[in-house]
């Protein structure tokens, strides 16, 4: 207790000196608490919205021009013009194959699969399906079908509803030279209703005023692999003489398969395989969601694990729940469209026939997906949320490759890959494509917002450092300095202590003492101040913050109900501040035994000689 009391009231002796220890050392153990407590928060934020956070890159071949098409109209006997975009070659998936860098998932050019679901409720109650016709007529007198014309019925080859009308009134309404027709000769003919051309409404509303028009016959768009067309004979005219015979030649065949590939058209639903979900625009940005069960997980993507997505809609329909199977077939493969705007634009195979079922397998439902899709960036961008499946692409165990139906160029809401969060990940993709010089290819990167979180945390980051290395730097030259000042420049009051009958351990203990106390009260005084410090900056430069979670860099989206706040994580981890009043102690502790050591292995005769000497 005595050395205690001695070591206290030699501090008191110099109070400016002890005062002015204490203020500092309590300084620049703020300094080092605040500046670790926010480099800590730095990096547990960075964790959280790598995780949070998903970058995607969307790629889409640009036409290399747009012409202006013209289309005949019987309503003003002219031309009515529309744009038309004209690509050049289909630029292949494989230009995405760069070397140095980094796919989470992708490149994909996403197939939409047409399955048979026979089985299947595939329309809502009273939902009235599209009218699609196939049949044999005749004119009731020869003529050039131009204007309206008379034409009787002689067979209904197909229909998708019963109808019953043994003449009706047709018009090859958008052919400004239409061929001739005979009424003693029977034509095939792909029919769709449309309002007669001087038909008003208001005056003559009357089925039988409506006429016929011909829609496309039968065609195909089948390509191989590569994308490149298939060649065949089908011409696509939708009218055609039938001759004796006509139902047994290939054309024939044709004209009944075509019929064939319309009622299986509604009793198809379209399935979407992607190797990441987070690929599909409208689950990225929350437009569509997984409202019971789960999503697909790393496993079902890397297994080929044959889970699959539902609509609510579907599932309701049919009384479907998570965990129950869904039977699909699938036929043939668009890589050409998404599944909102596929349809009958696929035809038949190159061989006139009906795509067979090249894949067939029972799916376990892992969820249920509601959507809220707007359509923002184009129809394209839209699920099919009547009956569209989702499934992972490795689960179609079979090759596609005799089933592709349409193969087109790489559109945004087909073809996209997933890349690191973070700007430099951005650009060295960005450095990496643009070496290879690749023309009419636009790729649109979207990371929610994360750039901009990444541009503050690491201004935060940088300024946390400067702090922890300033307060560090700073302690140890305030610990060495008032080291030398408390203890080394005591060495005539060492010497007369030891020469008066005091121990080693006794000087060691004066000497210490005071300086240990000091040092406590400064880094445990300091440690708080520095944690207050980083909370109130913390709150201040973290605060909520409202960033669209669709679109990045630029923020396409502005409106206030299509963005999300991002609140940053502000609770600081106790250990830290621990730490930093630690081991700035346990350093003045290390600095003061090694001064004292220094003081106590020299001869008590020899150090008051010496001291005396500086004095």
């Amino acid at each position: 207790m005595a050395s205690l009391r001695n070591s206290l009231i030699r501090l008191l002796r110099t109070p400016v000196k002890t005062v002015l220890f204490l203020l500092l050392l309590a300084f620049t153990v703020a300094l080092v608490s605040a500046g670790g407590s926010l480099r800590q928060l730095c990096s547990a934020n960075m964790e959280r919205f790598e995780d949070i956070f998903v970058t995607i890159g969307t790629v889409e071949q640009r036409p290399e021009r747009t012409v202006q098409k013209g289309r005949w109209s019987a309503n003003t006997k002219d031309y009515q013009y529309y744009d038309s975009r004209i690509y050049g070659d289909t630029i292949p998936l494989s230009v995405l194959d760069l070397e140095g860098v980094e796919y989470l998932s992708g490149p994909e050019q996403r197939a939409y699969y047409s399955s048979l679901a026979s089985e299947y409720e595939l329309r809502e109650p009273n939902e009235r399906m599209g009218f699609m016709m196939v049949v044999e007529a005749s004119p009731v007198e020869d003529c050039i079908p131009s204007e309206r014309v008379m034409m009787e019925m002689k067979n209904m080859v197909y229909a998708t509803y019963r109808v019953n009308m043994p003449n009706f009134y047709f018009c090859d309404h958008y052919e400004e030279n239409p061929q001739k027709l005979y009424k003693d000769k029977t034509y095939v003919m792909s029919l769709y209703y449309r309002a007669a051309h001087d038909w008003v409404r208001a005056q003559d509303d009357d089925a039988g005023k409506m006429e016929l028009v011909p829609q496309e016959g039968p065609f195909s768009t089948q390509t191989d692999q590569n994308g490149n067309r298939l060649p065949n004979d089908m011409t696509g005219i939708g009218v055609e003489e039938v001759t004796p015979g006509f139902w047994e030649t290939e054309r024939g065949k044709a004209w009944l398969a075509m019929c064939e590939e319309y009622r299986l058209y509604y009793e198809s639903l379209p399935v979407t395989a992607t190797e990441d979900l987070n690929l599909i625009m409208a689950f990225y940005s929350k437009e569509a969601y997984v409202m019971e069960g789960e999503v697909f997980s790393e496993e079902d993507y890397q297994q080929g694990n044959r889970v699959c997505l539902v609509s609510e809609r579907f599932a309701n329909r049919n009384k479907l729940k998570v965990g129950d199977s869904v039977h699909l077939a699938l036929r043939y493969a668009n890589y050409a469209q998404s599944a909102f705007l596929g349809g009958l634009e696929c035809g038949l195979n190159a061989a006139g026939e009906n795509y067979q079922v090249f894949e067939e397998a029972d799916y376990q439902i892992k969820g249920i997906y509601a959507s809220v899709a707007s359509g923002y960036g184009g129809i394209g961008y839209l699920i099919d949320d009547r009956n569209e499946i989702f499934i992972p692409t490795a689960s179609i165990k079979n090759s596609n490759e005799n089933n592709i139906a349409d193969y087109g160029p790489m559109k945004g809401y087909t073809t996209a890959f997933r890349i690191p969060n973070g700007k430099k990940s951005i650009e060295n993709f960005k450095e990496k494509w643009e070496a290879q010089g690749v023309s009419y290819v636009d790729i649109s990167f979207y990371d929610g917002g994360f750039c901009d979180l990444e541009e503050g945390l690491q201004s935060m980051e940088r300024m946390s450092l400067l702090l922890l290395i300033t307060g560090a730097v700073s302690a140890v030259f305030i610990v060495i300095f008032f080291c030398h000042l408390f203890i080394t420049k005591q060495k005539k009051m060492t010497a007369i202590e030891r020469c008066l009958g005091m121990k080693r351990r006794q000087c060691a203990v004066s000497l210490l003492t005071g300086i240990l106390v000091i040092a406590l009260a400064g880094c445990a005084a300091g440690a708080f101040a520095g944690r207050l410090f980083a909370e109130r900056a913390a709150k201040q430069m973290l605060q909520t913050q409202e960033y669209d979670t669709r679109y990045s860099n630029g923020a396409l989206q502005t409106e206030s109900e299509n963005r999300e706040e991002v609140a940053y994580l502000t609770q600081l981890d106790s250990r830290v501040t621990a730490a930093a009043g630690g081991l700035v102690f346990l350093f003045t502790l290390a600095t003061a035994l090694t001064g004292i050591y220094s003081n106590l292995r020299e001869e008590p005769l020899a150090l008051l000689s010496t001291a005396e000497h500086n004095g």
